[in-house]
């Protein structure tokens, strides 16, 4: 059973024992918690089972080249619906996740969500419910998942056998915020990239290691992307009075950039940063030019 998740396994175990556990659950919580994993481990508990691929539940999801879950995943539901348990026990319906339903998979999950069959749960993971159409979240139960606290974050991490340095595991949880998913695919370059960003601005110059990262067709612009939001949403706590824990050299980058530039120049130069690192993977931009670009602002200006 995935760290974290003790309370709501109580408490939608107490449900079920008691016969009064929703058709529909909407389990939502931050991404890369473990949700999905909790969803599959407390159907294969209900079903006195430890096969992963119990063929009383079905996982809907996402395949890794696709952008979202079609509308023929979903249409997999209705024959599952009508099959015979094998157990002679219940069935579960598994999506992971519902953020990234299509618009007709959405629609073809709510006609399920409106006609409920007996013996058959469905269990919907989200991580952002505003992607999830408010018609099915008024038919299911939300149940939520309360953010891992720092120590079950490193618990899971050592779970996994990923260590970082002592230095460094307060910043990857922040910026992961306590996300093991993202600490395990992306915590050491997170921690990397942002130290080598904060040592080019206070060098005045971009390292070269940080350019040859960028430039490499293979690093993931998400990097970059968290970093600089981490980045900029630390700045300006720290302008706006706010006490924090500073990481690495933040304190002698912060406190150059809150002498050099008033408030209001820091909110210009940072929305300017967003829009541009939000536009260039959309339209497919020169990810080494919005690194120029933002820097130079932050620098030079």
């Amino acid at each position: 059973m995935p760290i974290g998740f003790e309370s709501v396994k109580s408490s939608l175990l107490g449900s079920y024992n008691n016969q009064k556990l929703h058709h529909a659950i909407l389990l939502c919580g931050k991404k890369g918690i473990g949700k999905s994993s909790f969803a599959k481990e407390f159907c294969l508990e209900i079903l006195g089972s430890k096969n992963p691929t119990h063929p009383d539940i079905l996982v809907i999801e996402k395949e890794a080249e696709k952008r979202d879950i079609n509308v023929e995943k979903v249409r997999k539901i209705a024959a599952f619906l009508n099959q015979t348990s094998s157990s002679n026990k219940d069935k579960f319906i598994i999506i992971d996740s519902a953020c990234e339903l299509n618009k007709s998979a959405a629609n073809a999950l709510l006609k399920i969500l409106e006609e409920p069959h007996k013996n058959n749960f469905l269990i919907l993971v989200a991580h952002n419910l505003n992607r999830v159409l408010p018609t099915i979240r008024s038919r299911c139960q939300m149940v939520k998942v309360n953010d891992l606290s720092l120590s079950d974050f490193e618990k899971v991490l050592q779970l996994q056998k990923l260590k970082f340095p002592a230095n460094e595991i307060n910043f990857i949880a922040e910026i992961c915020e306590n996300s093991p998913a993202i600490a395990i695919n992306c915590g050491a370059d997170l921690s990397r990239f942002y130290q080598l960003f904060l040592r080019s601005i206070l060098n005045k110059k971009i390292s070269d290691e940080l350019l040859k990262n960028i430039s490499d067709k293979n690093f993931s612009f998400t990097i970059f992307e968290k970093s600089c939001e981490f980045f900029f949403t630390r700045l300006l706590k720290i302008i706006s009075g706010a006490e924090v824990k500073f990481f690495f050299e933040e304190e002698k980058v912060f406190m150059d950039l809150a002498q050099k530039f008033p408030k209001k120049k820091i909110f210009a130069i940072m929305d300017e940063a967003m829009i541009s690192l939000h536009k260039t993977p959309a339209l497919y931009l020169d990810k080494k030019l919005c690194l120029i670009n933002i820097f130079n602002r932050i620098s030079y200006e």
